[in-house]
């Protein structure tokens, strides 16, 4: 179907079909979940058992990173789980050096030997095999407790929903967070239909289609905490304790090199500024560049749980390592302002904030909750003016990266979060960097938020 720009989501935003879903969520869906074209590996189970201490006669082709007795394991625990006991699995490596920073990722297919009617598809993700346990142990555990306390209770409030009314996350299907054993196992979207999108694939620009969709999507994921709030407060406000931010806190970057990576990345965008009086403002933000990030992701009036990693290579929530409990317009803001230029928001911000928000209403009143009760319009409209200068700082961090994926895809494949890519590692005639850079702080400048930001630093 075809759907206008913008005015037949917002006129409708609940009657998605789902193959416009489908087309559109990949849009959000993490590269890992779509990089198909790998040499598939084959690995066969000979005589197994229950014991974890299983035979494999494992082909010499099987990735080095997926030869690990904790891998081979969990996947006969799905095996078994899905009653297939005598099996042989095939290996997709979906991660490269640099193709997903945080973990490796595999695709694993699961067949009852002998027969081609059973078997099953799964993800794993996992820091086994990599150098990366120490440094990142703390966001799998995050990952891992976003799945276990809110992805499983965003799936069973939607219960009540008819199917193709819900919000689709996909089931962590076993996980494990002791010290070097970090593997999620999660249900493979892509055998319900899911795939990539050609514009996500070639790093395109995103239209006012693409992107309406997604903002449509978030409206609904950050609807289900308010769901949860409303139906179980109690619960909701123990969980919501666990969640504060941890990229951006001091515990974090003093283990990891992300405060190197945020002060060189900002500075690097800085050098690009061709405004010699906006430059000079900007030099003075980076002093208190790491304390304004936390402050805006510090909870608020208004707060969900945040998908903390929003941008246009994800559509299918699945990437949770980042999940913080903030304000839901950390997320819009994010999102916007990596996967979208100045020219599209000044077009489409206005149309893009009433899609996100007229599809939090319809989703909430699905659940018999009332938006005035929950987040009111005024209060929406007020903390999109307050974090808009989150989005030129994020910019000010991301865009070299994301940039960098527009000129070589083969360098960025997933989240902004990999340290292996040094600032250096950039290349200097990045034009589209300074292209991307010039353009967010002209914004800032004719919007008056760069003058916000300068305001709140002398607060």
């Amino acid at each position: 179907m075809d759907i206008g720009p913008g005015s037949w989501i917002l006129d409708h935003p609940e009657r998605l079909d789902r193959e416009t879903q489908r087309l559109y969520f990949a849009q959000f869906l993490r590269i890992e979940l779509v990089a198909l074209l790998f040499t598939k590996r084959k690995i066969v189970i000979s005589e197994p058992s229950n014991s974890v201490d299983m035979s494999l006669d494992v082909h010499l082709d099987e990735p080095d990173d997926f030869n690990s007795i904790e891998l081979h394991n969990s996947l006969q625990t799905i095996a078994l789980a899905k009653g297939i006991q005598d099996f042989e699995y095939n290996v997709d490596c979906i991660s490269g050096k640099r193709a997903n920073y945080i973990a490796n990722v595999f695709r694993v297919e699961i067949s009852e030997r002998d027969s081609k009617e059973h078997n099953y598809s799964v993800i794993i993700k996992t820091l086994v095999n990599t150098e990366r346990q120490v440094l990142y142990h703390k966001l799998h555990e995050r990952e891992v407790l976003a799945y276990n306390k809110v992805i499983s209770k965003f799936k069973d409030i939607q219960n009540v929903l008819y199917e193709h009314e819900r919000l689709e996350l996909t089931e962590c299907l076993h996980s494990n967070t002791e010290n070097s054993r970090e593997i999620i196992i999660l249900e493979d979207l892509t055998t319900k239909g899911y795939d990539v999108d050609g514009k996500l694939a070639k790093y395109e620009n995103l239209g006012i289609k693409e992107i309406s969709t997604v903002l449509a999507e978030l409206a609904k994921f950050h609807a289900l905490s308010f769901v949860f709030q409303f139906k179980d407060p109690v619960v909701f406000k123990e969980i919501n304790t666990e969640f504060h931010d941890l990229l951006y806190q001091n515990h974090f970057l003093n283990k990891t090199k992300l405060r190197d990576y945020f002060f060189e990345s900002f500075e690097m965008s800085l050098k690009l500024v061709t405004d010699e009086d906006a430059r000079e403002k900007l030099e003075t933000v980076k002093s208190k560049l790491l304390q304004l990030l936390q402050m805006y992701v510090k909870p608020s009036k208004t707060n969900v749980f945040c998908h903390g990693d929003c941008w246009a290579g994800k559509v299918c929530f699945i990437d949770f390592q980042a999940m913080r409990y903030a304000n839901p317009v950390t997320d819009i803001m994010y999102f916007l302002f990596i996967s979208t230029d100045s020219e599209f928001r000044s077009e489409h911000f206005d149309l893009l904030t009433t899609i996100y928000y007229d599809n939090l209403k319809v989703f909430l009143n699905k659940f018999d909750v009332k938006a005035d009760d929950v987040y009111k319009r005024e209060d929406f409209n007020a903390d999109i003016e307050e974090f808009k200068p989150y989005g030129l700082l994020i910019a000010m961090v991301e865009l070299r990266i994301v940039t960098m994926a527009a000129e070589d895809e083969s360098v960025f494949k997933g989240s902004r979060l990999d340290l292996s890519i040094e600032p250096t590692d950039a290349p200097e005639d990045n034009e589209l960097h300074k292209i991307r850079v010039n353009d967010v702080v002209k914004e800032a400048v004719d919007n008056g938020v760069l003058d916000k930001l300068m305001n709140i630093i002398k607060i």
